[in-house]
């Protein structure tokens, strides 16, 4: 039996693509191994939220008894190993939205036999039959649906986005937002359940904004009466039998409306809300394209209290974003202070190419800098979980 290998870098997205690739290679036959030099097929599922993210895949920091880009290269010289890179990397140099050629890539990891997108990974088959690894007959499997062991099936409600942070790369990776229809969601979600599955994760850059028509979403305001789809996609979902837990990821404060609100209150949705402030300081929130001001999201976090008692959060934090001054920072900080995250994903600001982040903007805060402010951030949060 032929086998294959996977490493997976980034978001619940990602993670919810390599099990896509692994039932396909399950269903052709490979079986899963954790041992990339006797793999005759090896997946590079990539990152590109932060330049870290992206060295890792040039071979730099990635975590020990896992291949380095350099191993794979090596071992890959040696045998008949096919090597795919994909994911967000990839998906940022295809596409309508491509932040830079795909040549780029190409010269770094020269390693690589093949780059697929996100939308290209279906391709992987007709490759395989390509390469001589598997017959014709495997053209066109493709399983639809999550698989493996995991407790929780993760599911793709949408794809992509539109909001254009200034520091994000997703709408280029990944695309324009497109979601997927209610039929085919409820479907795919009760097959999971027929197969044992409890707890679901629906996943979305932004699910709030789920079924909703690009004018619209770019109408809803935090807390406002708006009556949006996701909250009632919730309550279908909440409705299937054997459904325990619900969860999602992720939402942003800036749409997040009274109706999604009253919707947390349902027994089997998740006690923790995932938003994403980025800044407590509003200047700072503008220049990165954030719909939202620390005073609303103040408010809207009062009013997701008042209604569950119990819930907790968890955010994303950039520090030493362009232009930021010691006085902004200390609005972040004092956030923190304010709101007790539970989880917290602080991030030094690395420009990523193509974002209008570095194309306007000066990266005028040191790195030094910005390391003592991740330092600091990171102290004072810890100190807010005692």
């Amino acid at each position: 039996m032929k086998k294959y290998y996977i490493e997976t870098f980034g978001c619940q997205a990602n993670i919810k693509d390599s099990q896509i690739m692994s039932a396909t290679l399950d269903a052709l036959d490979f079986s899963q191994t954790y041992n990339y030099k006797e793999a005759d097929v090896i997946i590079i599922n990539t990152c590109s939220v932060r330049q870290k993210s992206e060295d890792k895949v040039y071979g730099w920091g990635m975590k020990l008894g896992n291949p380095t880009a350099h191993e794979v290269q090596i071992y890959e010289k040696k045998g008949n190993q096919v090597v795919f890179v994909t994911g967000c990397m990839v998906g940022s140099a295809k596409g309508d939205r491509k932040r830079y050629n795909i040549k780029i890539l190409e010269d770094k990891m020269p390693w690589a036999n093949y780059m697929l997108a996100p939308d290209e990974e279906y391709k992987i088959p007709e490759i395989l039959v390509k390469e001589g690894l598997v017959s014709e007959w495997a053209v066109g499997v493709a399983p639809a649906v999550s698989t493996g062991a995991t407790p929780t099936a993760y599911i793709n409600i949408s794809t992509g986005c539109d909001n254009f942070c200034t520091f994000c790369v997703v709408p280029y990776a990944r695309g324009k937002e497109v979601s997927r229809s209610e039929e085919e969601i409820l479907h795919e979600i009760n097959h999971l359940v027929s197969r044992g599955y409890t707890k679901v994760l629906l996943i979305g850059q932004n699910v709030n904004s789920w079924g909703l028509d690009t004018k619209t979403k770019f109408k809803l305001r935090a807390g406002s009466k708006h009556k949006i789809p996701f909250a009632n996609l919730l309550r279908k979902v909440h409705k299937i039998k054997d459904i325990e837990k619900i969860s999602f990821i992720s939402s942003n404060p800036f749409d997040f409306t009274q109706e999604l609100i009253d919707t947390l209150k349902l027994p089997k949705i998740d006690r923790y809300l995932h938003m994403a402030v980025q800044s407590g300081n509003n200047e700072i929130l503008k220049a990165m394209n954030r719909r939202h001001t620390i005073e609303e999201f103040k408010e809207l976090v009062t009013k997701i209290k008042n209604a569950l008692p119990d819930i907790t959060f968890g955010t994303d934090v950039i520090v030493g974003f362009p232009s930021e001054t010691e006085n902004q920072f200390m609005d972040t900080v004092n956030l923190f202070k304010w709101m007790k995250f539970n989880v917290a994903f602080i991030s030094i600001y690395s420009p990523r190419v193509g974002t209008n982040a570095q194309k306007l903007l000066k990266d005028d805060v040191p790195l030094k800098e910005k390391k003592r402010r991740h330092k600091y951030l990171m102290e004072v949060w810890k100190k807010t979980l005692k």
